[in-house]
């Protein structure tokens, strides 16, 4: 998704307009739904249309600045379509890597044909630049504004106070024995009042294995019942075991159904230190896995072992929202998401994060099961079992378009609500992306426009040389490739799943 930097690329002869193509790719997308999901072929379309959006950007607001565009392409590589219209010459390509605008006189190596000077990029005033190179940015950002607006029509907003309902429920768990819903709220456990979701976890935690009373409500109606809390493997328990890691939570040994943790220790008995086959459920990961040969080192108590895990995930109760209330609202609420994405960008760069990234994923140092899970906080556990959150530090790793991809079509079957929050996301975040200052992205574009600017004073005008950008632009490029290549890589041998 840039601006087309290089030389002209070379005149095509004009052909019969062949749809061959397009309608492999029409296949493609159904067979995608078909044999994989709808909700997988839902956000493919999703990203192409963001795609083609970011383009449109520049597309519309260089005609408007009275910019010559000769070529609007989705994907790189051998054409598959295309047609010609006016200047331009539309169409799609065989590699879904990106996309990109062709607007002539982009530098001082794009040579401008006689009596174009006047619609070349170079010739155009700064504002005028200055919008170009910015609007596939910017219509990323406009479009995050309708997604956020359109979630907030149809869902509200957050209320003003802490209180919470049931978002999802896991798979064997207290909460699925008590035939908890999406929807219910949870106002007591043993006895205690229940404030919020933080409070919630604190007293789940310190009740694993135990027998308690939950009071909950469902549609106006209040319900009263009793169940033992599950529990998830503590530090100790961990260490205590060979094979599983901590927040894992047992399901079996050895064929025979496992609940508390008192389970588990009339079930291992006397063959402590021998290899037994469990069944259990990874803190982050959708998918139960079985270990045939994990061991356990000793069995000190409950209390010790583990921490108590109820299986809920929150959202917090919303208010319905106004026209005007849910703009207001979207714009605020944008900016939010803005500054968060941008300082999660920042720390990752200076805290490390790539150079671990890189050499993991070389190294394969990389535990699928356990080492992607470092909080001890109760309530981040009981949200990550439903949902990726800021416990889990796979959040910071970096995402390639084929993660994203997975993660959109998981929410998706969660609800179409999860998709507009994710794919305003996505357009944030991209959109940020592409304004970081180095070419070849848009953000190099407004770093070099901003400098001839300034050097250009006195009635003198300064052009930069892209002979001297280029070797900068290119190992911008590679090195671009190469993280998105690794990012690929990783996302499918080491797979991030919110269930």
């Amino acid at each position: 998704m840039t601006l087309n930097v290089g030389p002209p690329a070379a005149e095509v002869e004009e052909r019969p307009n062949d749809f061959t193509g397009l309608i492999l790719i029409g296949f493609a997308i159904v067979a995608l739904g078909v044999f994989a999901s709808w909700s997988w072929a839902f956000i493919v379309v999703a990203i192409i249309f963001m795609i083609f959006m970011h383009e449109m950007g520049h597309f519309l607001t260089a005609k408007l600045t009275g910019m010559k565009v000769t070529e609007f392409f989705i994907g790189f590589g051998p054409r598959i379509w295309s047609f010609h219209k006016g200047d331009t010459e539309y169409g799609v390509k065989l590699i879904p890597a990106g996309a990109y605008v062709r607007i002539i006189g982009m530098n001082n190596l794009d040579p401008v044909e006689p009596g174009d000077e006047g619609r070349a990029y170079m010739t155009k005033s700064f504002p005028r630049k200055l919008l170009v190179v910015t609007a596939g940015s910017l219509m990323h950002f406009a479009m995050a504004i309708v997604l956020i607006f359109g979630f907030l029509l149809w869902q509200g907003a957050p209320a003003d106070d802490d209180s919470w309902q049931i978002a999802g429920v896991s798979d064997q768990s207290a909460a699925a024995e008590l035939g908890l819903q999406p929807g219910d709220q949870i106002l007591a456990v043993d006895g205690v009042d229940v404030r919020d979701f933080v409070q919630f976890g604190e007293l789940v935690g310190a009740r694993g294995g135990q027998d308690v009373e939950v009071v909950y409500s469902r549609g106006g109606e209040t319900f009263t019942d009793s169940v033992v809390l599950g529990a998830r493997l503590s530090e100790a328990g961990d260490l205590a075991i060979e094979g599983l890691g901590e927040f894992d939570r047992i399901l079996e040994i050895d064929g025979v159904q496992v609940f508390s943790w008192d389970d588990v220790i009339n079930t291992v008995g006397d063959r402590v230190g021998e290899p037994l086959r469990v069944v259990f459920d990874p803190a982050n990961d959708a998918e139960i896995r079985v270990l045939d040969n994990a061991v356990f080192l000793e069995l000190p108590p409950a209390e010790v072992a583990t921490i108590g895990f109820f299986g809920i995930g929150p959202e917090a109760n919303r208010q319905s929202l106004g026209v005007f209330e849910s703009a207001t609202e979207s714009v605020v609420s944008f900016a939010d998401a803005f500054g968060q994405i941008l300082g999660g960008l920042y720390d990752t760069v200076t805290s490390g994060a790539l150079p671990t990234f890189v050499g993991d994923t070389l190294s394969g140092n990389i535990d699928t099961v356990h080492d992607d899970i470092t909080s001890t906080d109760a309530p981040e556990r009981e949200a990550a079992s439903v949902a990726l959150d800021e416990g889990n530090p796979d959040e910071q790793r970096i995402i390639s378009i084929y993660g994203a991809a997975r993660i959109g079509s998981q929410v998706t079957e969660d609800g179409f609500d999860n998709a507009l929050q994710l794919l305003a996301f996505l357009n944030i975040s991209i959109g940020i992306l592409n304004l970081l200052p180095l070419p070849p992205l848009d953000g190099g574009h407004v770093v070099i426009a901003t400098y001839e600017r300034l050097r250009s004073w006195g009635g003198r005008r300064h052009e930069v040389d892209y002979n001297k950008v280029m070797p900068i632009t290119y190992a911008v490029f590679i090195l671009l490739t190469g993280f998105g290549l690794l990012a690929i890589f990783r996302d499918i041998i080491d797979p991030i799943n919110i269930g």
